[in-house]
């Protein structure tokens, strides 16, 4: 099994976030980072893979503004089990959380004027 690693801060950015990470790169193939909207992990989540180990920030977008997320990461590495490529993973890392910024807004007013 690989060494985990741990996220160092989750930064919030218009609807979405800055994931930042301790580089493991000892027995590790890349990284798996996981979000969701719901503490446990059970509903609306997702994973993003970052197939680099050197790799140590990742932006996720297009999710909803002012929402909290839950984020967590872990290492992986790919190995031959009988011909297939398998993935083995550490164990999740500490949770951080996030909330999403809502997007910024330029009005434009435009005056007419009747004679």
């Amino acid at each position: 099994q690989p060494k985990g690693t741990s996220l160092s801060s989750v930064k919030a950015k218009k609807k979405g976030f800055t994931a930042k990470w301790k580089k493991q790169t000892a027995q590790t193939d890349g990284y798996e980072i996981q979000y969701s909207t719901d503490s446990k992990f059970k509903k609306g989540t997702k994973i993003k893979e970052v197939n680099k180990n050197k790799t140590t920030s990742q932006s996720i977008s297009k999710l909803k503004a002012k929402k909290k997320y839950y984020v967590r990461i872990r290492t992986y590495k790919k190995v031959k089990v009988n011909g297939k490529s398998t993935k083995i993973c550490s164990g999740w890392s500490k949770v951080k959380t996030v909330k999403t910024n809502t997007i910024s807004r330029i009005l434009v007013l435009k005056t007419s004027k009747f004679h």
